[in-house]
């Protein structure tokens, strides 16, 4: 059922009409730097409960302290699937993971995990791509349609969106810096989704449909069993360049949801702990307990440093 043509030029003119500055508002933004670890890097971003930072080449300055880039090169944003898919590319020819015992595995892992968190980030082998960038005299006429359109939706028509990350034909975010290069703002897909719940009354019929009748239900649910270790999930997920997997039980019941969102809080020495079962996994993230996972009693597994 599609919407009335009033309907769409009243969303249309809302977006439109609003200006991205209307949007920003005083931030930290936290920035790392290239010479950073990924140990370090993954600890800054735990601590902040966030997801992903801009990156950039910054000698002998303390940028996360200042949160302040300017005069240096701005090389594009880390996340954390940058770092676990630059993990996996490590991983090459290191054996056929899903034919491991969990044991094996977690060894194997740890051993690597180990020398990959003192790997640079400008030594990463996937990095940089999900964000794009706005100069200040170009978000002051920006309006937040063009944000969606140009800045998150197709961001290789516009900006600096470049870098060797996984190409999913769309950024989930837009940073926003002067002529100093110093980064002022973020804006984020979470921030426009805001914006338009804020607005909900300016949707009309569009607020009261479901995913289904929007048409964003179409696509087939990659889906995992639960005892399918969450490294292979993660193999899985850059295989079909997806950010999520649905975790299902043995008559196909939805349990359970497998995302980048869910690793905001992954630090180096948790790369062992993807040998888990990837609810165990989940659970030992959120410091939570998942009984159906209760049967790992592997006496060396629950002992190793991944489990802990």
């Amino acid at each position: 059922m599609a919407c009335s043509p009033e309907t769409i030029e009243k969303i249309a003119a809302l977006l439109k009409g609003t200006n991205l500055q209307d949007l920003l508002s005083p931030q930290h933004v936290v920035i790392l730097k290239d010479s950073a670890t990924v140990e370090q890097s993954l600890k800054t971003l735990a601590s902040k409960r966030i997801l992903s930072s801009p990156v950039v080449a910054v000698p002998d300055v303390d940028v996360q302290e200042k949160g302040l880039a300017g005069n240096h090169q701005i090389l594009g944003f880390l996340d954390v699937r940058d770092v676990l898919s630059s993990f996996l590319a490590e991983l090459d020819g290191c054996g056929e993971l899903p034919k491991m015992k969990m044991l094996q595995k977690m060894r194997l892992l740890e051993e690597q995990g180990s020398s990959f968190a003192t790997t640079a980030l400008k030594n990463l082998k996937v990095f940089g791509g999900d964000g794009d960038f706005l100069h200040t005299s170009e978000a002051a006429q920006t309006s937040v349609l063009d944000v969606i359109v140009n800045g998150l939706l197709n961001p290789g028509d516009r900006g600096w969106h470049k870098g060797k990350h996984i190409v999913t034909g769309t950024v989930h975010r837009v940073a926003i810096y002067d002529s100093l290069f110093r980064i002022t703002n973020i804006i984020s897909q979470t921030d426009i989704i805001k914006f338009i719940s804020m607005n909900k009354d300016e949707l009309g019929e569009l607020a009261s449909k479901t995913a289904a009748e929007l048409g964003w239900a179409s696509r087939p649910v990659v889906t995992v069993g639960p005892d399918v270790s969450a490294i292979e999930a993660m193999l899985l997920m850059n295989e079909r360049q997806i950010s999520a997997l649905a975790i299902v039980d043995g008559v196909g019941k939805i349990i359970g949801n497998f995302s980048v969102s869910e690793m905001r809080t992954i630090m180096a020495e948790h790369f062992g702990a993807l040998a888990l079962p990837v609810g165990e996994f989940l659970a030992l993230e959120h410091g939570t307990e998942f009984q159906g996972y209760s049967h790992i009693h592997e006496h060396e597994v629950v002992q190793s440093k991944g489990h802990k």
